[in-house]
């Protein structure tokens, strides 16, 4: 039997080579609401609130919680680990996108929302400074949340991973202002470049910011 560390080193090789595979996910499937903690120690928390795309982030200091919400026009979704060299490839590109797309400080409506949840089994120990070194600054997501999270929302990677149907990586999906995916993909290949503009831009309004 292979061990874990080398069937993940294979996988991410096949990956790495374009062997076509298949998000589990489609074009058209509903968010699952989610809540895990960012490297920095805020919880993101993505969910629908009257049908319609929710971003809360809520940071924990001196015992209060204070929370921030917003409604993007889309959400991006990138699974990836550290260990994972197509997942790395992707990065730079990943960036571009939310430097380009994000909403701008202070902004509670529209733009991109683009969050990485980070699969590694160490977490947050492991991925910080992996992401601090590449200098990436949109959210990556590895920890379980600080409080509790509402009952039917998955609040951990492992929970997530499931959930989504996560068996290879990386694995990316784009949702709409409704909570609706418009766009999966699995592995990381140049096409897949051109088509995640696309996806974005259409949801975005279709301007660079």
């Amino acid at each position: 039997m292979m061990k874990p560390v080398k069937a993940a080193r294979v996988l991410a090789l096949v990956l790495a080579l374009g062997v076509p595979s298949h998000a589990v996910l489609k074009p058209g499937d509903k968010l699952i609401p989610f809540s895990l903690k960012n490297v920095d120690g805020k919880d993101y928390t993505v969910t629908l609130e009257e049908g319609r795309l929710t971003l809360i982030v809520a940071e924990t200091s001196g015992g209060e919680t204070r929370a921030a919400k917003s409604f993007p026009d889309a959400v991006l979704v990138d699974f990836w680990a550290t260990w994972c060299v197509p997942c790395r490839k992707a990065m730079p590109h990943m960036q571009k996108l939310n430097e380009t797309y994000k909403a701008a400080d202070g902004q509670a409506e529209g733009g991109l929302v683009l969050l990485g949840v980070a699969l590694d089994d160490a977490g947050g120990k492991v991925v910080k400074p992996f992401y601090q070194k590449l200098k990436i600054t949109y959210p990556m997501l590895a920890d379980p949340p600080s409080d509790s999270a509402p009952a039917g929302l998955a609040a951990t990677a492992k929970d997530i991973k499931k959930r989504y149907g996560v068996q290879e990586i990386p694995v990316v999906y784009v949702f709409d202002s409704s909570g609706t995916i418009t766009h999966a993909h699995v592995g990381f290949k140049d096409e897949h470049v051109a088509e995640l503009d696309a996806a974005v831009r259409a949801l975005v309004g279709g301007a660079a910011r």
